[in-house]
């Protein structure tokens, strides 16, 4: 494997195109307390703000993040 296959391999994966932001700055915008809602999500990255076909799966990453933390917080 060269260089430039495993930098595509290890760069992290676009949710949004047109913004530009990836998987890992969704969670990571939750995580930090920055973001607990759609709304707020969009405020602090732009994500699902140009042609929205992201959205379904910017909510599918937001709810499991948020179902993580939640189960973190009972639990301990």
């Amino acid at each position: 494997m060269d260089e430039a296959q495993l930098y595509a391999l290890m760069r992290p994966r676009k949710v949004c195109i047109c913004r530009s932001v990836s998987e890992t700055e969704i969670r990571d915008c939750i995580r930090s307390g920055r973001a607990s809602n759609f709304s707020e999500l969009q405020a602090e990255t732009r994500c699902s703000t140009g042609c929205g076909t992201c959205e379904s799966r910017v909510r599918t990453i937001m709810n499991d993040e948020l179902s993580k933390l939640a189960s973190s917080d009972s639990s301990g």
